[in-house]
């Protein structure tokens, strides 16, 4: 192959006369014709390409009567030639493995080479004596490795796929012999089944290639395929920790892991703990898994976080060495585990956790296969981050939840013990027992309104609104709140469009002046209040004044009682404006306005 190429450097090519065959030759060629039906036969018996073209270069040098031939390969693109395999002296050598000068320093071959451009034209190029041979392309180190070998002549006949050269035949000669036409004919010959050889192999790489990527995609088609079931196990499945077992028992199956767990970071302890277990095909906890109470728990220490600082790890448990707990190492194997894989979690570059599969063999996996754990466990990640979320939205509800069921109760409550008490207190004021007797009879029917409106909140929470809409349920509310000879409540109404606003609202706005009114009892010492409702398409306005003390600004701004932050809580509930209009000794106006959308 070296020699090919040292020839096609620094060679032109010699005509060779064509001359009628002799019966002589005739029968040299019988023989050649009978050892490529032989090199034919060894293809058939042995399928490995290269095995068949040392074949031939070991048959080709018993017809030259030589025992030095060798195969060369053209890299088209850059037009260097490269040895592939030489045949000397009864031993077959690997290109890589020989010792010629081109493997050091390989040669590029120029567009105007002659030995190229011979080689283009499907010719033969012949070198007479190498040991000397000064032409374009042949080096020192050539000549010395030639002399060294004891080669005194060259023939190089081009492989030829079409028009593409991929490369050169060398016979290589230890005697001084002419090289006539018989002797090129039947070294194209070989050169003929070495070209086919040539591109078979060829073809075998690009299949191997083919298969392989093809292996890779098929791979990451059931990757994709995990991934979308985790997503439509999200879509399908309502509860998150379900959810996550899901992902596990697809990211384990999708591996071909024998069982996985599942760890999230406790960060205030700053440990792992131990979530979920995935075997024998079902999401176990730690106690169904039986897993060791004091190995649950792994401390997110200088080990482990140089462990998860990788984008996975594999862990060999029957290597001593492996760099585990001991403890934790025997309970593995006797699980009959040899092999773990650790894939880290991350979420916005933080550590939230890690998974790790376990496999029953030792074994080691490709970069790919290390790809597609990263890229499912991240499902993992996902699903934790979704639990985390949920877990914190339900709390944050249960805490909104206990703030509204709050709010209903004081706003509903709040206003009919006020009422109770006022009419409590002009009872014991009345000078005879008889003329008390109405304010006890009206505070009895307050504490029976308070007490079903207290049973309205507890067991429903929903919208007070009675049948009648909004406008009867605030007449409601200020013939309730009148307490005669103590306070006077006075109602305003325009012509509300109790059709166009939606029940919620109406009920929010019937709690805000229930607020406004109760803040006015008993902050403000109230004797008369004064309530008005008015529409002004698109907007519905709420004005609720009193006579009381008022409220200086800056105590304003430090009012931090439970009923107005209420109030203002329900009308940015609303989308609504809330204004307070105060100030010392001139009473207090609360005014919402509140945009209705038609």
């Amino acid at each position: 192959m070296i020699e090919a190429a040292s020839l096609c450097v620094g060679q032109t090519a010699n005509p060779v006369e064509r001359r009628p065959l002799s019966s002589e030759q005739v029968s040299k060629f019988s023989k050649a014709n009978n050892a490529l039906r032989q090199s034919l036969q060894a293809l058939a018996d042995d399928p490995d390409l290269n095995k068949f073209l040392g074949h031939l270069l070991v048959e080709m040098a018993r017809q030259f009567e030589t025992n030095s031939s060798a195969v060369f390969v053209i890299e088209r693109l850059q037009r260097r030639l490269l040895p592939h395999l030489i045949y000397d002296k009864g031993h077959l050598i690997r290109g890589e493995d020989s010792d010629h000068p081109t493997i050091r320093n390989p040669r590029l071959l120029a567009a105007d080479d002659p030995v190229w451009l011979t080689f283009c034209r499907g010719q033969p190029v012949i070198r007479h004596n190498p040991q000397s041979d000064t032409t374009r392309g042949w080096t020192e180190a050539h000549r010395a490795y030639y002399t060294e070998k004891g080669i005194t002549g060259i023939l190089n006949v081009p492989l030829a796929f079409g028009s593409e050269v991929i490369g050169t035949l060398a016979i290589q000669f230890r005697d001084q012999r002419t090289i006539d036409q018989e002797m090129v004919d039947l070294a194209e010959t070989f050169g003929l089944q070495a070209t086919v050889a040539f591109r078979l192999i060829k073809m075998a790489e690009q299949s191997k290639q083919i298969a392989i990527a093809n292996e890779k995609a098929a791979e990451l088609g059931k990757a994709n395929e995990a991934l979308r079931g985790c997503l439509d196990a999200l879509a399908s499945v309502p509860e998150l920790d379900e959810f996550l077992g899901l992902v596990m028992g697809a990211l384990t199956r999708q591996l071909g892991a024998a069982s996985s767990v599942l760890r999230t970071r406790n960060f205030e302890q700053d440990i792992l703990t131990l979530d979920l277990v995935y075997q024998e095909g079902r999401v176990m906890t730690p106690a169904e898994a039986k897993y060791p109470v004091d190995l649950q728990a792994i401390p997110v220490d200088k080990r482990q976080l140089n462990l998860l600082q990788q984008p996975a790890t594999v862990l060999h448990l029957l290597d001593p060495s492996v760099g585990m707990p001991e403890k934790f190492r025997t309970y593995l194997l006797g699980l009959g585990v040899k092999t773990s894989l650790v894939v880290p979690l991350r979420l916005g570059g933080k550590l939230v956790g890690s998974v790790t599969f376990r496999f029953t063999e030792d074994r080691e996996f490709s970069p790919e296969e290390i790809e597609i754990a990263r890229a499912l466990s991240s499902q993992a990640s996902l699903a934790i981050q979704l639990t985390r979320l949920a877990k914190g939205a339900r709390q944050s509800a249960v805490l909104a939840e206990r703030n509204r069921m709050a709010g209903e109760i004081h706003d509903s409550l709040a206003q009919s013990f006020v009422g109770i008490s006022m009419h409590l207190d002009a009872a014991e004021a009345a000078p005879t027992k008889a003329k008390g007797l109405p304010n006890i009879r009206r505070a009895n029917e307050l504490a029976r309104f308070g007490l079903a409106e207290a049973r309205r909140s507890v067991l429903s929470l929903r919208s007070g609104i009675q049948p009648g809409g909004l406008v009867k349920a605030i007449q409601q509310l200020i013939e309730r709140s009148n307490v005669p000879g103590i306070l006077r409540c006075e109602l305003q109404l325009e012509d509300i469009p109790d059709e166009r606003i939606p029940s919620q609202v109406q009920h929010e706005v019937v709690r805000i002046c229930q607020e406004a009114i109760s803040n006015a009892v008993r902050h403000a010492k109230s004797t008369v209040i004064t309530t008005s409702l008015v529409w002004n398409a698109p907007d519905l306005t709420l004005k609720v004044t009193d006579n009381g003390s008022g409220i200086s600004a800056s105590r304003l701004e430090q009012t931090a009682g439970f009923g107005m932050a209420n109030m203002r809580a329900r009308a940015e509930k609303l989308g609504a404006k809330l204004q307070i209009e105060t100030s010392v000794g001139r009473g207090t106006s609360i005014i919402v306005t509140l945009p209705i959308s038609s």
